[in-house]
């Protein structure tokens, strides 16, 4: 009986739970944006079914490649900070909140790592960016490849993060958020309440990184209406079995590298290894470094990917598609046929 009442408790949570997630309303316009905030290159663009917030620096005149910063699950483009004020020095530099994430409208439709490659080549077309090098944290090293695999010739370099990029690395809670009912408890309770405690356990140095500023502001980013939808939709569509075989062709020979924390507890080092090794790219280990390196570490993060720059700054376009002569037929007025070219 105990046992019956305990499902049944346990069921009526779930079903509870999953009537409160729900997308947050589509706006109809951007939000605002300070002049602050603007000063500091933030701005918002259009995907199609949601505003992106997107902060670019480094001079626009650059002729040097642009790169593009891509964040992990449940974060925001505030993580590439130091990477992307130190490499915008000589080149554009921009970095921006995925949909469902970070300042980003929290919107109905598709999410996950398809939909949010797909979202990382709108990003560049609103930027007016053809080609760039693509970096991945997390969670963003799949949607870097996915945007990769979507349209290899406007990726002309990877970094890639303690990058979640196999099916082996997808969490058991994960794993058990994709069934009905099961995920609406676990996000509901789980991932609302305890945000901090598990933003701590990313570092190897958690009370130093993990202040009391920065977990107030990751309490009130889960928070914002929408957001606990948005995280359960990314799970659920977070497949990898099926890309991984896509990755090494659609690389091809474009520079790359693998960076790691050696003290990685969400995706362990021998994770690191079999994606430098699926990837086929140098893997670089970062003693003493937890998930974020690009928080705990990042003048290292920032050097190796100098090197991915500096390959992909002396590779030339790639050449034109070729153009291709189209024959008209013509009928005369007497039933004639001629070919007009």
């Amino acid at each position: 009986m105990a046992r019956a009442l305990a499902s049944g408790c346990a069921l009526l949570l779930a079903a509870t739970t999953a009537a409160c997630l729900t997308p947050a309303a589509r706006l109809s316009a951007p939000p605002d944006v300070t002049d602050r905030a603007r000063d500091d290159g933030i701005r918002f663009v259009d995907v199609g079914d949601a505003f992106l917030r997107v902060r670019v620096k480094g001079p626009a005149t650059s002729t040097k490649t642009p790169l593009v910063l891509v964040h992990g699950f449940g974060a925001r483009l505030e993580n590439w900070r130091a990477v992307q004020d130190a490499l915008a020095a000589d080149r554009v530099v921009v970095a921006f909140d995925q949909k469902g994430f970070g300042q980003s409208e929290r919107s109905d439709g598709d999410y996950g790592p398809d939909k949010h490659g797909a979202d990382v080549l709108k990003v560049m077309d609103a930027l007016a960016i053809e080609r760039a090098v693509l970096a991945g944290h997390s969670y963003g090293g799949g949607v870097v490849l996915r945007a990769l695999v979507q349209n290899p010739a406007r990726v002309v370099g990877v970094g890639l993060v303690d990058a979640l990029i196999l099916e082996a690395q997808i969490p058991t809670s994960f794993r058990w958020a994709k069934a009905p009912l099961v995920g609406e408890a676990i996000f509901s309770v789980l991932f609302s309440e305890l945000p901090g405690e598990k933003y701590v356990l990313a570092f190897h140095d958690g009370q130093r990184f993990a202040t009391a500023k920065v977990l107030d502001e990751v309490h009130a980013m889960q928070h914002q209406p929408g957001s606990t939808f948005a995280q359960l939709q990314t799970v659920r569509a977070m497949t990898y079995a099926d890309a991984t075989t896509s990755y090494r062709t659609a690389l091809a020979d474009k520079p790359r590298v693998v960076i790691w924390g050696e003290g990685d507890r969400v995706t362990p080092l021998r994770h690191g290894k079999q994606v430098a090794g699926v990837v086929d790219a140098p893997l670089i280990v970062l003693p003493a470094v937890g998930h974020v390196p690009i928080i705990e570490r990042p003048s290292q993060v920032i050097a190796a990917l100098r090197d991915v720059l500096a390959a992909a700054d002396v590779r030339p376009p790639p050449p034109p598609p070729p153009t291709t002569t189209t024959t008209t037929t013509t009928t005369d007025a007497a039933g004639d046929s001629g070919v007009t070219p």
